[in-house]
């Protein structure tokens, strides 16, 4: 295989309990030409300091600090560093097996492919952590990739998991200081592909932990996604693909029961709810028809078509609605 360098971009910020175990995953890859940039983000604890210490151990890590600006300014900041061909992004409380890059290298290379993406392997803190490897592979066009990831079905948004041509992040930048960056970003970026090759290889270790993304408190700032499916959907509508609307509608209705389904009944949210309460009906039919759709969102339609109340009771006894 010939080995290109491959940039790999770890934000940083008060996770010194974790560092140290996400760079050892990184910095012991079975492909080693590698060039790790880690973003110290403004962090309060000495996550800054055991970034220069890892600094100092490896030639291959350089570290940058800033201040704080969040995942996305971070990221944006790493890559104006990256010198590889390729980039990467590492989330620095997560843990990735040893040869998640040659995998996912070896994909690319196998199927002249501009991106090349696996699968996550959910974790949590004290269990043991098993890596898989994979069945089978397919590759993708760009339109076709995007729509598998709208319709959430072989892969999701996330940035992590995957390699991209470094180029394509020269004028596609992540949204600062909002949430579900990823949902505001990847899909234009794999409108930069041309194809697209996805392994079910699970070779990244998401680590769901207290305080996390996912498992803090309900905020303001969750509501975001309605905001970036709206520009997801005026997107597709400019590109008068029939097929990419419907997987734009797919992917905002499944963003609007995610907010009515989690958004405290306070007052604080009154508005959102009422909007996604308003996307749910305005597309209802549509998403019902369209055969792409996951059983558990259709089945979530005709829920809040019975009965909202029931629904929401409903909800409240699944650990999370897909």
């Amino acid at each position: 295989m010939n080995k290109e360098l491959i940039s790999i971009v770890v934000p940083v910020y008060n996770v010194e309990k974790y560092l140290d175990k996400c760079v050892k995953s990184i910095i012991n890859q079975t492909y080693d030409n590698l060039q790790i940039i880690l973003v110290d983000d403004g962090s309060k604890d000495n996550s800054g300091k055991l970034c220069d210490l890892w600094g100092q151990r490896d030639r291959r890590i350089l570290t940058k600090h800033k201040d704080n600006g969040g995942l996305s300014d971070a990221r944006n900041y790493g890559v104006k560093f990256a010198e590889g061909k390729y980039v990467m992004f590492v989330d620095s409380d997560d843990i990735i097996s040893e040869y998640i890059v040659e995998y996912l290298m070896k994909l690319i290379y196998e199927t002249n492919s501009d991106i090349s993406i696996c699968d996550p392997l959910h974790c949590y803190p004290e269990e043991n952590i098993v890596f898989e490897e994979e069945k089978f592979h397919k590759v993708f066009s760009a339109d076709e990739a995007v729509k598998e990831m709208l319709y959430q079905k072989s892969f999701l948004v996330s940035a992590c998991a995957k390699i991209y041509r470094k180029e394509y992040f020269d004028n596609i930048k992540f949204p600062v200081g909002m949430l579900f960056e990823d949902s505001a970003t990847i899909y234009k970026i794999f409108e930069c592909a041309d194809r697209i090759v996805y392994g079910d290889a699970k070779l990244y270790g998401y680590m769901h932990r207290e305080n996390s993304i996912t498992t803090k408190k309900f905020s303001k700032a969750d509501c975001d996604i309605l905001y970036i499916c709206d520009e997801i959907v005026a997107y597709m509508d400019r590109k008068k693909d029939h097929d990419l609307i419907a997987a734009s509608l797919a992917y905002q209705m499944s963003a609007a029961f995610r907010i009515y389904l989690n958004a405290p009944r306070n007052n604080q949210f009154n508005d959102e709810i009422k909007k996604s309460e308003d996307i749910i009906k305005t597309n209802s039919y549509k998403v019902l028809l369209d055969k792409n759709v996951r059983r558990k969102a259709k089945i979530a339609i005709i829920m809040f078509a019975c009965s909202k109340k029931m629904m929401i009771k409903v909800y409240k006894h699944v650990d999370r609605w897909k």
